[in-house]
């Protein structure tokens, strides 16, 4: 998916806030946004958003000298998605259809996007109380759940830290054998890295590997020769997440993303209304 006009200033305001996360200091914030400033008006825009945003993240790490701006809402964010794992655990095994029930808790935790909703205080408990009551497609939900009790090799592309605590429902439901789950190498935004996952226990259920790049996405030239590998042997790829659907919407793998609609600019690319559920497959034929 290309750059639209409107993603720009959206970059601006995912600068500010990462450079207010990154320093306290007021000059070096503002020395910050006036190099992405610079970099926006250089950079092609004939790319897809995750290319821009990687530029951009990586000038607030280079100018604050702060590797990792997102840390402590990264850690707060596992915090809390543990915790309401574990009162969900209690609740998942009650529900009619189990399988529906971790799909809806994988896409809630999908909420938790410091990238997709730069500067907003994100109420996790809530969010996921009110995807929990949200319809989703039967047909859409039914295709998915074949397709994945057929596939024997599924490469799981995660998101966002916190976010990968709930995508723990799925994998038992889809059988953490057959999976292959798959973090950032370095910090990004609030993307999950190997520290998350080990965080949230996630590297206890299924085998965990990163993709040997930093880009809020899946940029396959940026990728690990090993990633690529799995990429192309898989049955079935699971992309979570916007970042995702950015960089890999013209692939020509079998794949489903499963995300929460975040923005108007996806809104439109995917046909869908914002806040929608999406289970979208792409070349999956069963």
């Amino acid at each position: 998916m290309k750059v639209f006009l409107d993603c720009i200033p959206c970059f601006l305001k995912q600068a500010l806030e990462a450079a207010r996360l990154a320093t306290s200091e007021v000059e070096v914030q503002q020395q910050a946004l006036r190099v992405v400033l610079d970099k926006l008006a250089q950079i092609s825009w004939d790319t897809s958003p995750p290319h821009i945003g990687r530029a951009v993240h990586q000038i607030i790490k280079q100018v604050s000298g702060n590797p990792d701006p997102y840390a402590i809402l990264k850690r707060h964010s596992n915090e809390v998605a543990l915790k309401l794992c574990q009162d969900w655990e209690k609740e998942i095994s009650k529900m009619p259809n189990p399988f529906e029930a971790a799909v809806k808790l994988s896409l809630a935790g999908n909420i938790i996007d410091f990238g997709a909703r730069p500067g907003e205080i994100i109420n996790i408990e809530k969010e996921i109380e009110t995807v929990m009551e949200m319809p989703l497609s039967q047909d859409e939900l039914s295709f998915f759940e074949k397709a994945v009790s057929l596939a024997n090799r599924i490469l799981f592309l995660g998101d966002n830290a916190g976010e990968i605590a709930f995508d723990e429902f799925l994998l038992k439901q889809i059988g953490p054998g057959k999976v292959v789950y798959v973090v950032k190498a370095k910090p990004i935004i609030n993307d999950a890295t190997m520290q998350d996952a080990r965080e949230v226990g996630l590297t206890d259920i299924v085998e965990v590997v990163d993709n040997g790049s930093d880009y809020p996405g899946t940029v396959l030239e940026s990728c690990s020769e090993s990633f690529r590998l799995l990429y192309e042997q898989a049955d079935l790829i699971i992309a979570k997440g916007q970042g995702n659907y950015e960089t890999l919407s013209e692939t020509q793998r079998p794949i489903f993303f499963l995300l929460r609609v975040k923005c108007p600019v996806i809104a439109r690319d995917i046909k869908k209304e914002v806040g929608s559920l999406v289970i979208q497959p792409k070349n999956v034929y069963i």
